[in-house]
């Protein structure tokens, strides 16, 4: 029963769902400042369904063996295209001039880029990762005080990864608390 919890857990709380999340969070937020619809439909299709796309080729092609790229090894492609892919975003919010979008993808982007380098030499935890950027992202923006229960919801998912033994402690710890820290810092750098 827990088993099947912590995979529950896992499914809902997946990095394929929540980085769109995360990147409509940030046009959200850019829409308020007067982004245009059209520009939030490019970068949801460069930034979330292209990497999502090759994922699925990769695990079609045999090229990814499980949904969660359990092998270190195997996370490469798909994170070099992932970070390819959205830095086409970032420079395009740059180019038309949206320096609030901008500056939020840039610092996803680049948490991005230090997880990939990461992976390089030890498996990290993307789950951790992105739930803690969530947790970040929306306390920066809309407050701890609506948003403190997220840190549950971090919580949750670390158990549930190191309990259907995806990941080790040290590696969702690491994954969470770089990306809270990361996030959390460039948000305020860039105020």
């Amino acid at each position: 029963m827990k088993r099947k919890l912590a995979w529950a857990i896992s499914r809902v709380f997946d990095p394929v769902i929540e980085i769109p999340i995360l990147l409509a969070g940030s046009v959200y937020y850019a829409l308020s400042n007067g982004l245009r619809w059209r520009f939030l439909v490019m970068l949801l299709v460069v930034d979330a369904l292209l990497p999502a796309l090759y994922m699925v080729y990769g695990l079609m092609k045999g090229k990814i063996r499980d949904w969660d790229i359990t092998r270190r090894e195997e996370r490469m492609g798909l994170y070099f295209f992932t970070i390819f892919a959205h830095l086409f975003g970032v420079v395009a919010a740059y180019a038309v001039g949206k320096t609030d979008l901008f500056e939020i993808l840039l610092v996803f982007w680049t948490m991005a880029v230090v997880f990939a380098v990461v992976t390089l030499f030890w498996k990290i935890s993307v789950h951790a990762g992105t739930n803690a950027a969530v947790v970040a992202f929306f306390n920066h923006y809309y407050g701890w005080d609506r948003f403190w229960w997220l840190v549950l919801v971090l919580i949750v998912v670390l158990w549930s990864r190191v309990e259907i033994k995806k990941h080790t402690w040290a590696q969702v710890l690491v994954g969470a608390t770089l990306a809270l820290v990361w996030v959390s810092l460039g948000l305020q750098w860039f105020g």
